[in-house]
């Protein structure tokens, strides 16, 4: 059965019944149009604007699956609030920067000096792996660091289209976890470890991240709208890249139990990422870990509640099981 996030008062998952899932639910058809909406939607995307997917080109892209198999309504209904969510977390985070310009050096240095015995991380990776140049890992590891903001509202499209209680649940903690996080960046303004480097208290490195998009073959250029927000060049405690990462393994183990365990390598994979990128301490790693946790059981619990938000608990019919293609029964 296809199973419906209920969350209990500790915001615990339950499977409730609702339609048949397997083939029935996604059928042969059915796939095929998602993923040929998607791929169509993502090329001409890249074609037409290079391979800066920013949330809203993204929210454009997964549009065109979701017309495709006739559920373009439900989809913006349901995902627009995420990707208002995340353009005001992004413009918030510019505010923090503008009111607290001076971000803190020591304490997140000294403490990732602390557990790693004297060592910096992304001194030690660098000192490794680093060649002068771009590698072919430095450019996986550019795509995977660009994959930020791509890889949850993939993963958010799949689960919404089975699941609207765990999508509603994800959402609500995608955008709590970035609100909380451009508050600390008010609170803790942290430069993160290029930051130290230019002002002397790091050995020289390299800004990996950049060196791999100028020298990639594709052309990336913001948004209008995001080219009209407040910039911050530092936002490092917490790791938002963390939280998100983090995040994604902890939707896809709600989801589908399997997936979750494979998915698990990704915030792994991202953690290694930001730190040899000279973009985060492990301090701000651990932060960000703190962040999605505390979110995803804070948003649980508040659903689980008597209230508005306990509406969103379902059930509710899978939306794929109403796609104008393909049907639920043999």
């Amino acid at each position: 059965m296809v199973p419906t996030d209920s969350p209990t008062a500790s915001g615990a998952i339950h499977a409730a019944p609702l339609l048949p899932a397997g083939p029935q639910l996604w059928t042969r058809t059915r796939v095929a149009v998602l993923l040929i909406g998607y791929l169509v939607g993502l090329g001409t995307m890249i074609l037409i604007k290079g391979i800066y997917l920013s949330p809203d080109r993204y929210f454009l892209i997964l549009l065109v699956p979701a017309l495709a198999l006739g559920l373009g309504k439900g989809y913006i209904r349901d995902f627009l609030p995420l990707i208002i969510g995340i353009l005001v977390y992004e413009e918030l985070r510019g505010v923090a920067h503008l009111l607290r310009p001076d971000p803190y050096y020591l304490p997140h240095l000294k403490f990732d000096e602390f557990i790693l015995f004297g060592h910096n991380g992304t001194v030690v990776l660098q000192n490794l792996l680093w060649t002068g140049h771009v590698t072919w890992y430095d450019q996986i590891l550019g795509l995977l660091d660009r994959a930020h903001f791509i890889v949850p509202p993939t993963l958010l499209l799949l689960i919404w289209l089975e699941n609207r209680p765990l999508y509603y649940r994800a959402m609500l903690t995608i955008v709590g976890a970035s609100m909380l996080g451009a508050l600390i960046f008010f609170l803790y303004p942290a430069a993160p470890p290029w930051a130290a480097s230019q002002i002397g208290l790091l050995p020289e490195m390299t800004k990996i991240g950049y060196a791999q998009a100028d020298a990639s073959p594709i052309s990336a250029s913001k948004s209008w709208i995001e080219s009209l927000m407040l910039g911050n060049p530092y936002a490092a405690v917490p790791s938002l890249h963390t939280a998100y990462s983090t995040l994604v393994a902890i939707f896809a183990l709600a989801w589908r139990r399997r997936v979750g365990y494979v998915l698990c390598i990704y915030p792994l994979a991202m953690y290694f990422t930001i730190v040899y990128f000279a973009d985060h301490y492990i301090s701000d790693i651990l932060v960000g870990i703190a962040v999605a946790v505390f979110v995803w059981w804070a948003v649980g619990r508040l659903i689980a509640r008597p209230g508005r938000l306990h509406r969103l608990a379902g059930p509710f019919p899978p939306p794929i099981s109403t796609a104008r293609f393909g049907s639920i029964t043999k």
